[in-house]
């Protein structure tokens, strides 16, 4: 009777640990001129073009667009001079630097990043790390500066165990700022 409760317990164990393991496939609702659209990121994801990072156009109104963007490695250093950026990581994990500053960025982190501002993003985990970006105005592709970091700023390798960095900024990806980038993060200020 023993030997069968534990075996039923490391059954149950095994099975609510292989449901953790799955990984979220949240919707993105959205809703532009041409009506209501639902997609889901895993079909997104698979759209993305090769490269160290892809971007995705979803949609745009009269005041913002919408665009995903797969990190496999790290943005250039750069910045918009009419433009204002609010990221949302929804999967994988990085560093996000603004103008030398570094932050680690996991899943529900948001970075609010003013005009201006130098940013860059590096993914710190095996997988691509997923963004959901909104541009104030609409973005068309035009208004991006590359920004020469200086040697300080240069963004590290990647980790070799595919992790963000600690405190020390080992394996950090980046996105560069200004000041004035309103920041919200999980607290883990690098």
């Amino acid at each position: 009777m023993l030997k069968n409760r534990i075996s039923i317990g490391l059954a149950a164990l095994a099975i609510v640990a292989g449901c953790g393991a799955e990984r979220p496939n949240p919707r993105l609702i959205l809703r532009y001129e041409k009506g209501l659209e639902t997609r889901d990121l895993n079909s997104l994801v698979q759209q993305a073009g090769p490269g160290p990072v892809a971007v995705i156009d979803l949609g745009r109104t009269a005041w913002v667009s919408h665009h995903l963007a797969v990190v496999r490695e790290a943005e250039t250093p750069q910045y918009h001079r009419f433009h204002d950026l609010t990221v949302i990581v929804l999967r994988g994990e990085g560093v996000i630097d603004l103008e030398g500053k570094r932050f680690a960025m996991r899943p529900g982190d948001v970075v609010h990043i003013h005009r201006g501002v130098r940013h860059f993003f590096r993914n710190g985990g095996k997988d691509a790390a997923v963004t959901f970006m909104t541009f104030s105005p609409p973005f068309d592709g035009r208004d991006t500066v590359t920004a020469e970091a200086p040697a300080a700023e240069q963004p590290p390798p990647p980790a070799k165990e595919g992790r963000a960095p600690t405190a020390g900024g080992e394996g950090a990806s980046s996105v560069g700022g200004a000041a004035g980038a309103g920041i919200a993060t999980n607290g883990s200020d690098l």
